[in-house]
């Protein structure tokens, strides 16, 4: 296989600071705004400093320049103007996060990949708004005035760096830099000779490290191994974006390549957890990849699938067996983990550990589990309070409270949910499961789905092979006035997690936007499919009641309220319309009316005085 073509570079990333919140107030406003910046303050000024713009990402981008001079002088030289700009206006700024670096980086084309991409994105988050954060190697480039105009930061841990990495601030004149106390993530450098120091230690990524193996190519005549190698580059690469997981890099995997290799062994040389093998098959023109997933430790398979496809589409079938790896992979490895949690004494229980024992709670859609989920999290959170994933999760499972019926004090717990599901979207985590979850509870607490979307979205660009979110989007889909675009979210998340613990919300989800198109029988159909596939979770019973009845299958309606009434006898009309907060005027309306017509009793009209006239006893 041909070497890569690699350069080194230095690379300015650039990322607009609340950019999502900018949307949300005015998106229109903000996006001319967008604009107008590059129109005036970096299209016009590039060509000086010989750079160019590789990649673009809405709300940022990357800029390749010649030297690492030219990088901070137009860095520095744009951030100044931004301030300016930022103090001529009569509105909220718009400030800029940006980072340089040194990058040994891949070519393809005109397009720029290799881990130092994703470096310096992650120094970029970072960075203070407004100002610019760099290196130790892109200081030691500069001379006098510009290597004495940036102060030490100390030492930072960046998200999927494993190493501590010595940083330098930059502020524009008159614009005070952020003060940096100790925190568990940030390691500062101590006035004692100047001397770098670890103040804290860096806390341990718990995530599972997990390989993928050469294939082997099986065909009779021995073909395909360039078809193998692609296979296993595409999967590397898109299990690189499943965030419940480490991936070792393809390169070091292929030193295994044509070794026979006992799985067992590569815990002790990777210390991987999991590994991921498969084979390649040539019939005709048909090619047919097999893959397993196996537990390092004890050998033991956890998943195995299968993908066919055409020898003229090679392409497609490697995107379509990474996604189906990845798809099957998350569940698998999430239920491993959770065992390998739940087995855990309880005083050696971590934050990343606490989480791991909440999920199955969490999932399980039954008052009794989500009580257990929430108590589980309020450990979590003890143990790290700015944790993006337990502050979500969090939301997540106090809006499940709220819309089942099972909370004592809605407004108060909305409020919290709500709350929690903002402060975790300050955290600003990479996360797809953060970013769901945010958007679940947006979703679930709010007529308006727009801010729901907006996490929920990003979610998918992060990782578009995750079902959670492909699930809330069918929701927030439905819930927006798009029944159909809903229904085509829910089969996607369907069909990328086959065996997915929270499938059943899919179903749900068809049946919902059924209902909301008017074919009560498919909504019924499908809330008695995602009954099945969850018995215990009994909120379902209202969908699969008010759809029966608009169907006019009156005994299986009577039946489902019977269920909910049975949970709790006090249920009501007027309870459920408070409890709903993402359907609004006719569809409310609609479902309410089944529920009546199968049977669920109004709110009792209060008591009344009744006068009776003395001269014919009617009631006045």
């Amino acid at each position: 296989m041909a070497r890569p073509r690699r350069r080194l570079t230095v690379i300015a990333a650039l990322d607009v600071v609340g950019y999502s919140e900018l949307i949300q107030r005015d998106e229109l406003g903000a996006i001319r705004e967008m604009r107008s910046i590059y129109r005036t303050l970096v299209r016009p000024t590039l060509g000086r400093y010989g750079a160019h713009i590789i990649k673009t990402m809405g709300d940022g981008g990357l800029v390749e320049f010649p030297s690492v001079l030219d990088a901070v002088e137009w860095t520095m030289a744009f951030q100044t103007a931004m301030a300016a700009r930022n103090a001529a206006r009569d509105r909220s700024p718009v400030e800029v996060r940006a980072a340089i670096v040194l990058a040994d980086i891949i070519l393809t084309g005109d397009d720029r990949f290799g881990a130092a991409i994703g470096f310096a994105m992650r120094l970029q988050a970072a960075a203070p708004p407004g100002g610019i954060a760099i290196t130790h190697s892109v200081r030691w480039q500069l001379l006098a005035e510009p290597a004495a105009a940036f102060r030490p930061a100390g030492f930072l841990h960046l998200r999927s760096v494993p190493y501590p990495v010595e940083a330098w601030f930059w502020m524009p004149a008159g614009k005070p830099l952020p003060s940096l106390p100790p925190t568990p993530g940030q390691m500062l450098t101590p006035p004692r000779l100047g001397v770098p120091q670890l103040q804290q230690a860096q806390p341990p990524d718990l995530r599972p490290l997990a390989v993928v193996l050469p294939f082997d190519d099986l065909s009779p005549a021995r073909d395909q191994e360039g078809f193998a190698d692609g296979v296993v580059e595409e999967m590397t690469a898109t299990l690189s974006r499943v965030r419940d997981i480490r991936v070792i890099a393809r390169n070091s995997a292929f030193t295994y390549k044509n070794r026979p290799t006992d799985v067992r062994a590569l815990q002790r040389d990777l210390g991987v957890r999991y590994v991921i093998e498969g084979s390649v098959r040539k019939a005709g023109d048909v090619l047919r990849v097999t893959a397993q997933l196996v537990e390092a430790e004890t050998g033991a398979h956890l998943w195995s699938g299968r993908k066919d496809g055409t020898v003229h589409d090679p392409l497609t079938l490697q995107d379509d067996v990474a996604t189906l790896v990845a798809g099957a992979l998350r569940p698998a490895v999430r239920g491993a983990e959770i065992e390998r949690a739940q087995r855990k004494a309880a005083d050696t229980l971590k934050t990343h550990d606490l989480v791991l024992k909440a999920m199955p709670h969490f999932w399980a859609h039954r008052r009794e589990d989500n009580a257990a989920a929430l108590a589980l999290l309020e450990q979590a959170l003890a143990s790290d309070p700015s944790s993006g994933t337990v502050l979500s999760l969090k939301a997540w499972c106090l809006s499940q409270q709220i819309t089942y019926l099972w909370s004592e004090d809605p407004v108060h717990d909305r409020n919290i949910a709500l709350a929690l599901a903002e402060q975790a979207a300050e955290t600003a985590e990479a996360d797809p499961l953060v970013m769901t979850a945010i958007g679940a509870t947006f979703s679930i607490l709010m007529t308006d789905q727009a801010r729901a979307l907006v996490y929920i979205e990003r979610a998918i660009a992060l990782d578009t092979t995750f079902a959670w979110a492909w699930t809330r989007l069918g929701y927030a889909k439905a819930y927006s006035g798009d029944p159909e675009g809903g229904i085509l979210a829910f089969e996607k998340a369907i069909a990328l997690s086959p065996e997915d613990p929270i499938q059943f919300n899919a179903f749900a989800g068809i049946a919902t936007c059924h209902f909301l198109l008017g074919r009560y029988a498919e909504a019924a159909h499908f809330a008695g499919r995602a009954l099945h596939g969850r018995p215990g979770m009994v909120w379902a019973y209202r969908l699969l009641a008010t759809s029966a009845a608009l169907a006019g299958q009156m005994t299986l309606a009577r039946s489902a309220v019977r269920r909910l009434l049975a949970e709790n006898p006090g249920l009501t009309i007027g309870g459920i319309a408070a409890a709903i907060r993402n359907l609004s005027g006719p569809a409310l309306d609609q479902y309410l009316e089944g529920l009546r017509l199968a049977g669920l009793p109004d709110d009792p009209k209060p008591e009344s005085v009744v006068l009776i006239t003395e001269a014919d006893g009617t009631a006045a």
